[in-house]
């Protein structure tokens, strides 16, 4: 089912039970359950279906744990030790970016604790605006139209698009998300930036920091280039076939 929506990209009930050869009851069945897990969602018409973005986990799940031992997360680690900052990798899993694996736990200047596995909203995290600052024009839109769509506070400002429309222009004239402050995290300030191969993002790392005691200026003049060598580090080991 979800391979024949993947090549026509919508379909119909009568065009899903014609490819699969399934009766039609059982295509209606199997779309009610993919859409109750969030794979699928109806398109503008109401038997009209496509996929959504979650069945993204579906093929990436296994991807992300390989390239993100055996690439990011040694160069991580050796950011960490350059910088002393902790630091993330993180994947766009529906519409949030996941933190698959962190420095927190071995950084000297370790803030919070029990990051692995955190949801973090995309238009509130460095690891997010970079996601969707940086990705190709369609998954953006697509994933803001699901964001603004969204009952969640955290995403309530993907409802304003001449806003994020800003937000996301400065950050790729920047050329890296940043953040100092904010209502989720206030006690934090962060830089992001994405990890691409093959042409896509694969996720996003950054760097945190104590707001407190470094400004955002000093983040970013700390930070930015190690962050941007190791994301340069990170990407030619992945065109290398590393991972």
């Amino acid at each position: 089912m979800l391979a024949a929506l993947n090549r026509h990209g919508k379909a119909t009930a009568v065009t899903l039970a014609r490819e699969t050869g399934l009766s039609r009851a059982t295509v209606y069945r199997v779309l009610q359950t993919l859409i109750d897990e969030g794979y699928v969602g109806r398109g503008t018409s109401e038997d009209h279906f496509a996929l959504r973005l979650r069945v993204r986990e579906l093929a990436e799940g296994f991807e992300d744990e390989q390239w993100i031992a055996a690439v990011a997360m040694p160069a991580l680690a050796a950011l960490t030790t350059r910088i002393l900052w902790p630091c993330d990798v993180a994947a766009l899993e529906g519409t949030r970016m996941v933190i698959r694996d962190t420095t927190h736990r071995t950084a000297p200047f370790s803030i919070d604790r029990g990051m692995v596995g955190r949801r973090l909203p995309p238009l509130a995290s460095t690891v997010g605006l970079a996601w969707l600052a940086f990705a190709p024009t369609a998954e953006r839109e697509a994933l803001l139209r699901l964001l603004a769509a969204s009952d969640d506070p955290a995403d309530a400002p993907a409802r304003d698009p001449a806003q994020v429309s800003r937000l996301l222009a400065a950050t790729r004239r920047r050329g890296y998300a940043l953040r100092q402050g904010g209502a989720l995290w206030p006690h934090t300030g962060s830089i992001g930036l994405p990890i691409r191969a093959s042409g896509r993002i694969l996720g996003c790392i950054n760097v945190i920091w104590m707001a407190r005691v470094v400004g955002r200026e000093e983040g970013v003049a700390r930070c930015l280039e190690p962050l941007r060598e190791t994301a340069r580090l990170i990407e030619a080991r992945l065109a290398a076939g590393e991972g």
